[in-house]
C-alpha cells in the first residue's frame, strides 16, 4: 500500500498476522477468549531516520 505523510510517499509493510483464539474460561455466563499471534512480525524497521539521524 502506498501512503503519503507530509508530502513524502512510502510503502507500508504488510501487516497481516495470523491469529489463534484460545478459550480461557467463562465470566458471568460469557465465554472469555484470548487472541494470540501465531508468528509475530519483526519489531524493528530498517532504515528509520529521525531528524536526519539513523535510529537503531
Amino acid at each position: 500500500m502506498s501512503l503519503i505523510y507530509r508530502g513524502v510517499s512510502y510503502n507500508a509493510p504488510d501487516t497481516q498476522v495470523s491469529i489463534e483464539e484460545e478459550v480461557i474460561g467463562r465470566y458471568r455466563g460469557a465465554t472469555v477468549a484470548r487472541h494470540l499471534a501465531k508468528q509475530a512480525p519483526a519489531a524493528r524497521v530498517q532504515g528509520l531516520k529521525y531528524r536526519g539521524a539513523v535510529v537503531r
